[in-house]
């Protein structure tokens, strides 16, 4: 799982094996983030992070 900015920076980036993961977003300004999932089987996933 990776977290990128609008700009196209990665932010965070972790693995895991758990189904619900938690991200930290405390220390993120607000705005608008990508969000990418990527499995063992290389299938993707994305979605959008809005920080209020």
């Amino acid at each position: 799982m990776t977290l990128y900015d609008m700009g196209g920076r990665q932010l965070q980036s972790l693995k895991t094996k758990n189904k619900v993961t938690k991200i930290n977003t405390q220390n993120l300004i607000q705005g608008a983030y990508l969000i990418v999932v990527k499995t063992d089987t290389e299938k993707t996933a994305n979605a959008k992070l809005i920080k209020k």
